[in-house]
């Protein structure tokens, strides 16, 4: 990925519905809540340019709210349960071939 766009071409920022294309003036900059051309309701899929589709500019742009923390946050306690977890199974390993090397 490229992380930032390396060009200012008019093309890769106009804006265009997904569905079907259209890249009007009726989309009023993104502002619009249905297309002038299909109809789609871009309220739930808005209008969006190349750079944003390829992730050029860095986070889409979208109509909703971001992914709520409570979410983040039980995946990281998630994966530390799993870590730990994990590094208990280690440790278990480690102790039973320890024993099993002093019995014999």
């Amino acid at each position: 990925m490229l992380g930032k766009v390396r060009s200012l071409d008019e093309r890769l920022l106009t804006r265009r519905c997904v569905a079907c294309g259209y890249d009007g003036a009726l989309l009023q900059g993104g502002r619009a809540e249905r297309c002038a051309k299909c109809g789609v309701d871009l309220t739930l899929r808005p209008a969006r340019s190349y750079a944003e589709m390829e992730c050029l500019l860095g986070q889409p742009f979208t109509l909703h709210a971001p992914l709520d923390e409570p979410v983040r946050e039980e995946k990281i306690i998630h994966r530390w349960l799993a870590f730990l977890f994990m590094v208990m199974i280690g440790m278990m390993a480690i102790l039973y071939l320890c024993a099993a090397a002093m019995a014999v």
